[in-house]
C-alpha cells in the first residue's frame, strides 16, 4: 500500500508514557496537541583537507544524539498514593514513585520511561493506526498557571532513531 493522501492533524494523536514492560502506562489527557520530537541521528564530521572541503568531502559519522521532545498538557491533578498523574511522572512520586519501574530495569539508577505517539489511521481509511516508539525516555518538567494551568513535559530519549515507526 501507498503512503497514506489523508493529512494527520493533532486531534489524530495519543500519546503514552509507559515503564518497563508497560506494567504501568499513562495515556495523556486534555493535552494542546504540540508534540515536538527532534531526531538527530549520529553527528557528522567533516575533516578538512588543508582547510578545504573537497570534493567529494570526506564524511564520518561521530557520536550519536539522543532523541529530545516536549508537549504541554493541561493540569489536572497533582498527584495521589492511588493513581498516576503526570506530575508524578516528573517528580517520581506518589504511585509513579511507588508502583512504576524504570525501562532500566529495578536497578537501573536514572528512571526512565518509554514514550508512544500513536497516530489514529484507521477511521481515516488507513490500514492501520501510525506508531513512533521512543524508548528510555528521561521525562523533566514544569508547571505553571494560567487558564488553564499547564504541565510542560520536556524528554530525552536515549536512543539514535524511534524503536518503531509503524
Amino acid at each position: 500500500m501507498s503512503e497514506s493522501t489523508i493529512l494527520k492533524t493533532k486531534r489524530d494523536g495519543v500519546l503514552k508514557l509507559s515503564d518497563n514492560g508497560a506494567a504501568n502506562e499513562y495515556t495523556v489527557s486534555y493535552e494542546a496537541g504540540d508534540l515536538s520530537i527532534a531526531i538527530p541521528g549520529p553527528s557528522v564530521i567533516s575533516p578538512l583537507d588543508r582547510g578545504s572541503l573537497g570534493s567529494p568531502p570526506s564524511l564520518r559519522y561521530s557520536d550519536d544524539a539522543p532523541i529530545t521532545g516536549n508537549f504541554t498538557a493541561f493540569l489536572r491533578d497533582l498527584g495521589d498514593a492511588t493513581y498516576a498523574t503526570l506530575s508524578e511522572i516528573i517528580t517520581q512520586t506518589g504511585d509513579v514513585g511507588d508502583n512504576w519501574v524504570s525501562t532500566m530495569g529495578t536497578d537501573g539508577e536514572v528512571f526512565t520511561l518509554d514514550l508512544e505517539w500513536t497516530i489514529s489511521g484507521t477511521v481515516h481509511g488507513d490500514a492501520s493506526d501510525h506508531v513512533l516508539s521512543l524508548s528510555h525516555c528521561v521525562v523533566s518538567g514544569s508547571l505553571s498557571e494560567g487558564d488553564p494551568d499547564q504541565i510542560s513535559i520536556s524528554f530525552t530519549s536515549y536512543s539514535v532513531y524511534p524503536s518503531a515507526v509503524t
